[in-house]
């Protein structure tokens, strides 16, 4: 079975229609069942319903033009450490697991002093690390990125995969908030080597990919898809 938390709308909706049947759609607003990252035991129960898993993507997140900065880290840093940790007694051979992190990862740089704390995901401070909530948002897509970074090893020995994707500004509900706020979205958009927003279906497209076994050599690394905004910066 295929699970997808947070595929009632926007990129995880697309993900559940090119990953196909036999998909479960965990969501707070809708899908097949309810499904709460901040809420361990809504998630426990959406992994009881799980027999066998073959993929995991978790695209349930929130963007500074959202929320405060310790909703922010609550969902999209903790929430994700919350996932990965209740669907693990579910991962074994064959088992591929895709996280939302974000291009915004791949722009900003984290203080060193921060990592410790970031790398703590259930460390009740992290909740508290800034009031800022485009830092807010940095520190839980690094802290993302090296997750999947730390899990990949342990993941491996069971033969299974772990990756992250860092989305661009993409043409979803959270993405036009971006946009249609005084945050740079606009301005990494146009500045882009495509010049437009993604599509949900082009970032499903690759997560499907990633859940496929064509994909069976690559794990423990981010794939950006970003437009080429990134290299637009000259990063």
């Amino acid at each position: 079975m295929n699970v997808v938390v947070g595929g009632a709308s926007g990129i995880g909706e697309a993900t559940v229609r090119a990953l196909g049947g036999n998909t479960l759609v965990a969501d707070r607003a809708g899908g097949d069942v309810y499904c709460d990252v901040t809420d361990r035991a809504s998630l426990d129960a959406v992994a009881a319903q799980v027999d066998r898993l073959e993929a995991l993507v978790v695209t349930a997140g929130v963007s500074p033009a959202m929320a405060d900065a310790r909703t922010i880290l609550d969902v999209d840093l903790t929430g994700m450490a919350r996932v990965l940790e209740a669907f693990d007694p579910l991962v074994g051979e064959g088992t591929a697991v895709v996280c939302i992190a974000s291009m915004a990862a791949h722009l900003s740089t984290v203080p060193d002093e921060m990592l410790s704390l970031i790398d703590d995901p259930m460390n009740p401070s992290v909740l508290t690390m800034t009031d800022s909530p485009a830092a807010a948002y940095l520190f839980s897509k690094v802290g993302v990125m090296r997750m999947v970074r730390r899990l990949a090893v342990p993941y491996g020995r069971r033969g299974a995969r772990i990756v992250s994707v860092s989305p661009g500004v993409i043409a979803t509900p959270m993405g036009e908030k971006e946009m249609a706020s005084e945050n740079r979205a606009v301005a990494l958009v146009q500045a882009s080597a495509s010049g437009r927003p993604g599509r949900a279906d082009e970032l499903a497209s690759v997560i499907a990919f990633l859940c496929s076994d064509a994909a069976s050599f690559v794990t423990g690394v981010d794939l950006l898809v970003d437009g080429g905004a990134t290299a637009a910066l000259g990063r």
